[in-house]
């Protein structure tokens, strides 16, 4: 069963790549798509293990839609709003609510008043990632966000920054192991 969601994934993969990005991604970016079906398969419980897989896809996509085109077009609604209705919102709607308005509407803020700091596409994407995680996982996802952004600048050296892909990896790791990174983390500070 694993081998068939790799393989299927995988070929989604391609797709996207030939139709959707219409340039071929290097290897080492299939590679890292190959070692992350590997951790989710290995880190979800087998009952969870397509939703994850599904998500995965979507972020691996969204990652290098925003990181060769530093653009997210309309095209994304429908792959979202499929998503969310797949993997369905947290169980305790307050928290997913919550996590949507405390992460969006401070990213809209900035965007109104400072636009060249953030692009509406990572305001959308605060607000999405904060629905579909929820407040807690949310924290996480944004922590390591952030960590991934400021070492990319560094790194890079540029002036402009694909956030929707840093947030992207954020997320996927918070989906796999938010609530434990986020008890590691309280248990570390108290």
């Amino acid at each position: 069963m694993e081998i068939f969601f790799i393989g299927l994934s995988f070929l989604g993969i391609l797709l996207f790549e030939r139709y959707g990005l219409k340039t071929e991604l290097p290897w080492m970016g299939k590679l890292c798509f190959l070692c992350g079906q590997i951790i989710t398969i290995r880190s979800l419980p087998q009952e969870s293990m397509t939703e994850g897989m599904v998500l995965l896809i979507y972020i691996y996509c969204l990652f290098w839609q925003d990181l060769k085109t530093y653009y997210i077009s309309k095209k994304w609604i429908v792959p979202s709003l499929f998503l969310i209705l797949y993997l369905g919102f947290p169980q305790n709607w307050l928290s997913s609510v919550s996590g949507a308005l405390l992460y969006g509407l401070p990213s809209f803020a900035m965007h109104r008043f400072k636009p060249e700091w953030i692009g509406l596409a990572d305001v959308v994407y605060f607000f999405y990632f904060g629905a579909l995680l929820g407040l807690e996982r949310m924290i996480v996802a944004c922590l390591i966000a952030i960590g991934i952004s400021f070492f990319w600048m560094l790194g890079m050296k540029k002036t402009i920054l694909p956030f929707c892909s840093c947030l992207s990896i954020g997320v996927w790791i918070a989906y796999l192991k938010g609530y434990t990174i986020l008890i590691s983390f309280a248990d570390l500070l108290g």
